[in-house]
């Protein structure tokens, strides 16, 4: 009996769907995409519902006749290319003639059309089948309307993210878009209101403009243009120098030829210029390289995402050259005109407002105790309740202490019963604020303090509506914030511990990655963020101690469930008298 046999029509279209059509983001970019192929110059995005209930894209560009627009909603059917040669010398953007017969076979579409010097023609299908298509009235140009995504495939659907975040995602696409084409107009419509309005931009500055209206003043601001030319290779960049590198990888766009791409090697080229500048931080990048399109290949991915390159390692040296060329630019013209302090992101008064000490480790100078108060016998804190480590205190722990002083002012070194203790003060508090922010977090009783003056964020509008997107976990760790214009984000509240307002950007940069990173389950994004808070709120290395905070943490650090980091570093050495008497190869020195 056979086994193997043809899937019918109507499996077949829906399986090759899911290979384009991954989310309302992947249908809008192949529409966008098709619009720019058309030589749109105004392309005009309206969503509802995350793009789940509608996704309508008109734009100006040439149009299709009618007796094309049913064979636009054929699988393979393109004009694009027509021998597989073609490949090799692609200046489109869509080429497999896929991505409205994906749509629609999962969705309820809608094309509606108008080449010069025809007519007006409209075509209805549903589920891939079409329904209606007549002539109808239409300005030149052409609209794609994708409603009830994914209605025929109910277990893709409950697969898609929330509104917000499927929104995010949305205006993520558009302004990939805007950034790779500044002389075409884009607007964004997303339930009824404007999001996104980006004019036409000409001249030479017109992508500097339309980098600083898709990132943003501040970020932009401090962008460094470095750009190459080579016989078959044009390279433009604009990167954060080391004085402005950010928190987050999420503000890093590359494009070849204008297509929004993926790349490692791109990536690595960028970390490479930056090894040695950059610690935990991250550089901000916009680039824009220019190949002959038989130096590198899209189709290795049906979403047309990633790319690989022929001459791989000239592309890393350029890409690197250029980079490094920029970091060390240590004063870049700004891309926007604007006084030096204009991007600040918070306003003094409202930089005042986070005032709450972390934790009580700074003393005034009139309450130290004196010389002769340098024996402490430290004693449970009864305040620590569930931070106390399992089988009561723990073995290091060995009272009473003196206090010996600080090395670097980082490391401070205690004497205890013939022994030295050395803890690392930043990795100790970091610690101890650690466990009980999480306890806070795990409780539901998070303390927070409202700020006098919201702190406003300026952020791309994806990312905006992004960390909107993620609003109720972050109000859970005790952040509160609001929508304030297209790319603003303010901040009403934060948790009490949390102590510097200059920290606070970085720290949405930070959490996005955390919450943002697909890989990560849940109650590991939040450990995460809860351990990144800790360390933005602990005490610094280099930062001078008095004996007093010296001696309080490390009785805090004693109720601690063990003496690390939440990132696994040790927080202190303890080395008791036998120890030290082997190191010096002698027998161990009687008690004083």
């Amino acid at each position: 009996m056979p086994k193997i046999s043809l899937l019918a029509p109507e499996v077949y279209s829906r399986i090759a769907a899911g290979e384009v059509v991954e989310n309302p983001a992947a249908v809008l970019k192949e529409l966008i995409e098709n619009s720019l192929d058309a030589g749109a110059s105004s392309i005009s995005v309206e969503i509802s519902g995350g793009g789940k209930k509608l996704i309508r894209v008109n734009d100006d560009g040439s149009g299709l006749e009618p007796e094309d627009m049913a064979l636009c909603l054929k699988r393979h059917a393109t004009s694009k290319i027509s021998v597989f040669d073609d490949l090799e010398n692609l200046e489109t953007y869509g080429f497999r003639g896929e991505a409205l017969f994906a749509a629609a076979s999962v969705s309820r579409l809608s094309l509606l059309s108008h080449a010069a010097g025809g007519r007006g023609w409209k075509i209805e299908a549903e589920a891939g089948e079409i329904k209606s298509s007549g002539q109808a009235a239409s300005s030149k140009g052409t609209t794609v309307e994708v409603r009830d995504l994914f209605f025929n495939t109910p277990a893709r659907l409950k697969f898609l993210k929330s509104d917000d975040t499927e929104r995010a995602r949305l205006t993520a696409v558009v302004e990939e878009a805007a950034l790779a084409n500044p002389g075409v107009r884009f607007v964004l419509k997303s339930e009824g209101r404007e999001r996104l309005n980006f004019p036409v931009l000409k001249g030479e500055r017109a992508a500097q403009d339309r980098i600083a209206a898709v990132l943003g003043k501040e970020l932009a601001g401090h962008l460094v243009p470095a750009s190459a030319e080579r016989p078959e290779m044009k390279a433009l960049l604009f990167v954060s120098p080391p004085e402005h590198l950010v928190s987050s990888r999420k503000f890093q766009w590359w494009f070849v030829n204008r297509r929004p791409v993926e790349s490692r090697l791109l990536q690595q080229a960028l970390y490479h210029a930056f090894r040695d500048l950059r610690g935990a931080r991250h550089p901000a990048v916009v680039a824009f390289l220019e190949l002959p399109p038989s130096a590198f290949d899209v189709n290795i991915h049906p979403a047309k995402r990633d790319i690989r390159f022929k001459a791989d390692r000239d592309i890393f040296d350029v890409v690197s050259g250029l980079a490094a060329k920029a970091a060390a630019r240590q004063s870049p013209p700004p891309l926007v005109g604007s006084s030096g302090g204009a991007f600040a992101p918070f306003a003094a008064s409202a930089a005042g407002a986070v005032s709450e000490a972390a934790a009580g480790y700074r003393v005034p100078t009139a309450a130290r105790p004196s010389s002769q108060e340098a024996f402490l016998d430290l004693r449970t804190d009864e305040s620590a309740r569930s931070f106390v480590p399992r089988g009561g205190l723990p073995r290091w722990f060995h009272p009473p202490y003196r206090y010996l002083g600080q090395i670097e002012r980082s490391y401070l070194v205690f004497e205890s019963d013939g022994g030295i203790t050395v803890v690392d003060q930043h990795a100790a508090q970091e610690r101890i604020l650690f466990e009980k922010y999480a306890a806070e977090v795990a409780d539901g009783d998070v303390r927070v303090q409202r700020l006098m003056l919201p702190m406003s964020v300026e952020l791309p509008a994806s990312r905006a509506a992004e960390v909107l997107g993620h609003a109720k976990r972050m109000k859970e760790i005790g952040f509160e914030m609001e929508p304030f214009g297209k790319t603003m984000v303010n901040v009403i509240s934060v948790p009490a511990l949390f102590e510097k307002a200059e920290d606070l950007k970085d720290m949405i940069g930070r959490l996005l990655d955390f919450y943002g990173d697909p890989r990560a389950a849940a109650r590991e994004s939040r450990h995460e963020a809860v351990a990144m808070i800790a360390c933005k709120a602990a005490v610094k290395a280099h930062d001078p101690l008095s004996e007093t905070e010296a001696l309080r943490l490390l009785e805090d650090l004693k109720n601690c469930r063990e003496p690390a980091c939440p990132h696994g570093r040790p927080a202190l050495l303890a080395l008791d008298r036998n120890e030290l008497a082997r190191r010096f190869s002698r027998p161990g020195a009687p008690p004083i």
